[in-house]
């Protein structure tokens, strides 16, 4: 399930890029594909927090096994 999550994640950039290197976009479709983008940024940039968190987290737990 989540190589079919990962190839369609990888996958979105390129049909968006092809659908409009070759028919172009309209006022709204550029209007849906910034909200788009903005959104995957934001979703992105809160897995990537969520990521450092659980890091910071595994770090100070390996750190304070140490100290005792």
């Amino acid at each position: 399930m989540y190589k079919l999550i990962t190839i369609l994640v990888a996958a979105v950039p390129i049909i968006l890029f092809l659908r409009t290197a070759l028919f172009g976009q309209s006022k709204r479709m550029k209007e849906a594909s910034a909200s788009f983008r903005r959104q995957v940024d934001y979703l992105m940039w809160t897995i990537l927090f969520l990521v450092a968190c659980s890091l910071l987290y595994s770090v100070g737990m390996l750190i304070h096994s140490f100290w005792k």
